[in-house]
């Protein structure tokens, strides 16, 4: 008769399969929600950017000056002036154009704010979109 003391190879392989699978699936799901939070955290900050840009031509209407621009921008998004390595880098495209049918008293503004995002070693050009109506005349805005 066989003593039951000790695990058969069969059963220490599966026992060990198992915890290889719930090892992975952990490490995956840390790796993705640290790619998930990052894109998000540079999501909030392009927002910021493309709505800083609007306020930005909203108190400096002056449309006969006004030109399509894009350029590079840099925002130190953890007050730390001297360390570059955690701002926020990209590009601002913006657009102004008449808005259709406002006979020129109204100006469509549209920003794009641009950005580089790493996927799982991968670059991705991510954008967002910002837009709006500005009127012709200051005391409007």
């Amino acid at each position: 008769m066989r003593s039951r003391d000790s695990f058969t190879l069969t059963e220490v392989a599966v026992s060990l399969a198992i915890l290889l699978i719930i090892w992975l699936a952990a490490g995956s799901a840390f790796i993705v929600g640290k790619y998930s939070a990052s894109y998000a955290r540079h999501k909030v900050q392009a927002i910021y950017a493309a709505q800083l840009a609007i306020e930005n031509i909203r108190k400096n209407v002056l449309f006969a000056n006004m030109q399509n621009s894009n350029v590079a921008i840099r925002i130190d998004t953890r007050g730390t002036p001297d360390n570059i390595a955690d701002d926020f880098n990209g590009r601002q495209i913006i657009n102004v154009s008449d808005a259709a049918g406002s006979g020129g008293y109204y100006k469509q503004v549209l920003v794009d704010i641009q950005w580089n995002e790493l996927f799982f070693g991968r670059n991705k050009i991510m954008h967002e979109y910002c837009g709006t109506y500005i009127a012709n005349e200051p005391q409007v805005n």
